[in-house]
């Protein structure tokens, strides 16, 4: 393999993985605080990448258009927990009840697909640059020509899981949720508001999704239906992470986007399938994944 080429399969591959990594962080901590994510994460993301299109097509500046997003994807974010995940708390002892999270989140996936369906059409479209004044424009690196939208991409990945990392293990708020997360009843007798901050994970969680829509839509063509394979691949990486550390969710994101960069550079026809086959094998042989704890939760 050439220079050039090694050098832009990595690039591409740092980038979808950033993006894959950020979805991640959502999972992660919805997860981690209880025990339960959101099956339409990839749909957030879908979400997001739409709404900034669309203010963005109205002329609007792209700080306006973030902070549009983001009030949707907190409201999205809000209603999720309140509505779909909140109200199975006290059926848990009925028949599928601990799990009925997967389908209420998977609905109202489906719900959000279909109404971004109905607004925008089923065709797919392209986002408006971020920082270039025209699509693909390219730095040269190395002989490679790098997209400066991958290059941003990888830059805002690596500032995300910093600032997360800090705000889950060096904040007031951070320490809370994981006190929440450790046990919710002592965090409650600690005076924490334990279904406030189940409330403001899932938030979180939708608004680093609205930042991965941001930033792949000029990366890639957008349309309703593409929130499933993001979903899927970002459960991948967070499991490859353990659901257990940031640090571990960023390396195996890393690791995910430049085993399918390079796998479609050779087999552009399969290119997806081995990732997700060696994935899996990781996944069989160690379950708790490459950074994961093995003990046991005994909460």
């Amino acid at each position: 393999m050439e220079l050039t080429n090694f050098v832009q399969i990595t690039s591409n591959g740092l980038a979808m993985g950033s993006i894959y990594v950020i979805v991640a962080l959502g999972l992660y901590i919805t997860h981690l605080t209880s025990h339960q994510v959101n099956f339409g994460q990839g749909d957030f993301l879908m979400v997001g990448a739409f709404s900034v299109l669309f203010m963005r097509k109205i002329g609007a500046p792209l700080a306006i258009a973030f902070l549009c997003m983001v009030v949707i994807l907190v409201a999205l974010g809000f209603l999720l927990e309140r509505l779909a995940i909140r109200p199975l708390e006290r059926k848990k002892a009925a028949a599928l009840g601990s799990f009925s999270w997967i389908l209420t989140t998977a609905g109202v996936a489906l719900i959000l697909q279909n109404i971004i369906e109905l607004c925008f059409g089923k065709t797919s479209q392209y986002s408006e640059p971020l920082l270039s004044k025209q699509r693909d424009q390219v730095i040269n690196f190395m002989g490679a020509g790098l997209y400066v939208e991958e290059i941003m991409v990888i830059v805002v990945a690596i500032v995300i899981v910093g600032i997360f990392y800090a705000f889950m293990f060096k904040s007031k708020w951070g320490k809370s949720i994981q006190a929440v997360a450790f046990n919710p009843e002592s965090a409650q007798l600690l005076g924490i508001n334990t279904q406030l901050f189940k409330t403001l994970v899932f938030m979180i969680a939708s608004v680093l999704a609205g930042i991965a829509g941001l930033l792949i839509g000029p990366l890639v063509t957008i349309n309703p239906h593409m929130g499933l394979v993001f979903t899927i691949k970002a459960l991948i990486v967070a499991a490859i992470g353990g659901f257990a550390n940031p640090v571990g969710i960023l390396i195996g994101g890393v690791l995910f986007g430049i085993f399918e960069s390079a796998s479609n550079y050779f087999d552009s026809e399969l290119g997806d399938l081995y990732p997700l086959i060696a994935s899996l094998a990781v996944i069989a042989f160690k379950p708790s994944g490459l950074f994961g704890s093995k003990n046991v939760d005994v909460r």
